[in-house]
């Protein structure tokens, strides 16, 4: 096995900084900013939401307030460096504004076959002449390079005062190939939702996606399991709050890298084939998911737990009538909810029907309402607190209410 090659390429992700990633007026602010996350997010909210939204969208990748991908249209990056030479390069930077330890990983093959191809580092011509060299667009004369091909152009010039030169990187990129597939549901800086032009991760062959097995980069451990809980809620749901599928087949076929395991195996001259993920040994992979089985017994716990709270509830909503009317107040929903997707007794109930979800992370109780109805939202927090406190002692889960007005 050859540790300088790898069939693996990664997208790094990083801390979002506002004046380097989003130049120019206000109007332009948000049109690169989006409504998905803060603009000074740091890499690992940028990873989660990336997950969370099932694919990346196409960035401009702005260095000194000029963007630095050429043809006139945004592009996703990926680097070869083999897994250990990417954490070690991590490290001696230091700068997690330009590059961290967190990223995603994808076979080269698919990412080939969705139409990602390396970078051309450098021309053969001089006194190149642009077609377009605005801040945001930069066209080079077709009689340079193809405008097709010019969003794999990187400069490059490894002599002279002028010095550059980012071949260490080992660059692929991709752009949008085909407009009614290659797309990702997002909120937008002014709270629309709808599809922006991006590259689904998640919604695996079944669904025309490129992708059979993802690779999540992290850390440590504590991160790790951060995201095999988002994880495993995504595969209960089959998809995210946008409707957009994820691949349970894929899922399972995921994994998560720690990257401060990866460092050790290499360093401690423990394990040299540590430096590519295809060489890594199953003890630094964390399974993607948590699935767990539910003790005998389970079900007739549940059942006794859901009428005593149905009861809690019932008691509850005569306490409140007989202060007051149960329509005042403003209108809207409330769940009783619970975060512990790797709970076996929550797992039991999204398994069974008796819960929903997750939404952003909350799965909610699907629980009969023996109460009068009202669409009051005090009355009816009224009432579910005494719901999820009912359970909470019934089944050593933590329940909660989750509400929002009409």
């Amino acid at each position: 096995m050859r540790h300088d090659h790898t069939d693996w390429l990664i997208h790094f992700v990083r801390d979002r900084l506002p004046e380097q990633d989003f130049p120019g007026d206000e109007n332009a602010f948000d049109f690169y900013a989006g409504g998905e996350l803060p603009c000074d997010a740091p890499a690992f909210s940028v990873l989660k939401t990336i997950i969370r939204l099932g694919g990346l969208i196409p960035g401009y990748s702005f260095r000194s307030g000029r963007t630095s991908i050429y043809g006139g249209t945004p592009a996703v990056c990926a680097t070869e460096m083999p897994i250990y030479s990417f954490s070690d390069y991590v490290r001696r930077r230091n700068k997690p504004g330009a590059v961290s330890a967190y990223g995603l990983a994808f076979l080269k093959s698919e990412f080939y076959a969705a139409g990602g191809r390396p970078v051309i580092y450098g021309l053969s011509c001089k006194n190149v002449k642009y077609e377009v060299n605005t801040p945001a667009i930069r066209i080079l004369d077709e009689a340079v390079l193809p405008k097709q091909e010019q969003f794999r152009y990187v400069a490059y010039n490894p002599a002279g005062e002028r010095w550059v030169d980012w071949s260490h990187e080992r660059e692929w990129r991709w752009i949008v190939q085909n407009e009614d597939n290659d797309s990702v549901w997002c909120q937008d800086a002014n709270g629309a939702i709808g599809p922006t032009p991006g590259l689904p991760l998640f919604t695996g062959p079944e669904n025309d996606g490129a992708f059979t097995k993802l690779c999540i980069i992290v850390w440590n451990e504590k991160e790790a399991q951060e995201i095999q809980e988002l994880l495993t809620g995504f595969y209960f749901a089959g998809c995210n709050n946008y409707s957009t599928p994820f691949s349970r087949r894929l899922i399972e076929a995921s994994s998560i890298i720690l990257l401060d395991k990866v460092i050790s195996a290499v360093e401690a001259g423990v394990d040299l084939d540590s430096q590519t993920i295809e060489g890594l040994k199953k003890e630094n992979l964390c399974e993607p998911i948590i699935i767990t089985t539910a003790e005998i017994g389970t079900d007739t716990k549940i059942n006794l737990a859901l009428e005593k709270a149905i009861a809690a509830g019932v008691e509850a909503a005569q306490e409140f009538i007989k202060k007051g009317d149960i329509e005042r107040g403003a209108c809207g929903f409330v769940h009783a909810s619970t975060n512990e997707i790797t709970n076996p007794i929550v797992q039991y109930m999204l398994k069974n029907g008796l819960a929903a979800g997750p939404y952003d992370g909350n799965i909610r109780l699907n629980i009969e309402s023996k109460w009068p109805q009202s669409q009051s939202i005090d009355y009816k927090e009224y009432v579910f607190t005494a719901v999820c406190e009912s359970l909470t002692a019934e089944l050593g889960v933590p329940f909660y209410i989750d509400s929002r007005l009409d």
